[in-house]
């Protein structure tokens, strides 16, 4: 099929979406697809200096990419939806796939096939939408709906009937891994005989930073490197670790590397709390969340400590993760000494992989998305 992908997206930038966006992209052009990613065009958003935008994210370079500019005005984001149907009318495709509900609204006035990806509530976002947003679920042209949890279908059904929708859950995904470290030199900070426990990932309100630095304090004997974070985050945890000579901070790291970070641990930390918050002003997430990180996590090979989430637990559980209360801080300190143990967090890593390799590939999940459409 001819598709294009249409995406609340800055490429290239940071934001966890925008990694989402270009791997959905990548898979679906490997399964066979011709797909255009059109996206936001808005300079001051980017990320500086990327002179290739697939390198960077360490996808191939087997879709096209078109922006559209992101105006400076009040409504710009209904402008973009608005832009954006106007180019997509003048091409011939068979499908749009969206994870914006403002474009999609705008697609349900059009015959254009489309599919939703939903990755947290719109319904209900301010009064006045509502009655719009869920004109989404009755549209002709709608030819499914995407959860990246089951968690996030329920608070959907709690507002909308999606009786007569095709509705598909889909967890997030992962590549798979660099099968070595080579190349990373000083750049990895571990001491020797040191268990290697590593966290990856924003370091927003709600990610449970404050519970790593508590269990370095009592773990000397461990190594905990944190990589990721905006730069004032960074510097605000590093003032709350102290003097702590076994916590290492590494900010952000180009998409494409950190895979060669995660394959030096030992095992990873996903200390979710008990509210989780996408960035500073943005939404909270603990009901219906699909980390990338867990998929990531699953692929490294390594083993994996996490927070007991109903959410998380439709993907982890007892066999293939450690699963503790998310601010025991002694809970995670017993999890970690038990990796000490090589043959147990071996055995813990192999069965996350297999369910992995098994559910969880990007390939997996394009194939999923548009299966028997």
């Amino acid at each position: 099929m001819k598709i294009i992908y249409l995406a609340n997206s800055f490429i290239p930038s940071r934001t966890a979406n925008s990694i989402h966006v270009m791997k959905m992209c990548q898979a679906l052009a490997k399964v066979g697809h011709d797909v255009t990613l059109v996206t936001f065009d808005s300079e001051e958003n980017e990320e500086d200096g990327i002179e290739n935008v697939y390198d960077y994210y360490g996808v191939e370079s087997c879709f096209s990419i078109k922006k559209i500019p992101l105006r400076k005005v009040k409504g710009k984001i209904h402008m973009f939806a608005f832009d954006a149907i106007q180019f997509i009318r003048k091409q011939e495709l068979d499908l749009v796939y969206t994870r914006c509900e403002i474009p999609a609204l705008y697609l349900t006035f059009t015959s254009i096939p489309f599919i939703i990806e939903a990755h947290k509530p719109f319904v209900g976002q301010s009064k006045y939408m509502t009655h719009f947003f869920k004109r989404i679920f009755c549209a002709g042209n709608l030819k499914r709906v995407i959860m990246i949890s089951a968690g996030l279908q329920r608070l959907f059904e709690e507002q909308v009937s999606l009786r007569n929708v095709d509705v598909k859950v889909l967890h997030d995904a992962a590549d798979l891994p660099p099968e070595s470290a080579n190349g990373m030199g000083s750049k990895w900070k571990g001491q020797i005989d040191h268990l290697q426990v590593g966290y990856f990932g924003h370091l927003y309100k709600g990610r449970g930073i404050e519970v790593i630095i508590e269990a370095a304090r009592k773990l000397p004997q461990v190594d905990f490197h944190i990589v990721g974070g905006r730069n004032n985050d960074v510097e605000y945890w590093k003032s709350q670790s102290g003097k702590l000579n076994n916590v290492f901070f590494y900010g952000f790291v180009l998409p494409s590397e950190v895979g060669y970070y995660r394959h030096m641990c030992d095992v990873l930390l996903a200390p979710y709390q008990k509210e989780v918050w996408v960035a500073d002003k943005g939404h909270e997430s603990s009901k219906y969340m699909s980390p990338l990180k867990i998929f990531e996590y699953m692929a490294s090979g390594k083993c994996i400590i996490s927070s007991d989430m109903p959410v998380l637990r439709e993907v982890l559980n007892d066999q293939n993760a450690i699963l503790v209360d998310p601010e025991d801080a002694t809970q995670w300190c017993e999890a970690i000494n038990k990796c000490a143990q090589k043959s147990f967090r071996v055995a813990k890593a192999e069965r996350a992989w297999n369910d992995f390799n098994l559910k969880y590939t990007w390939i997996k999940r394009a194939e999923e998305a548009l299966k028997e459409l």
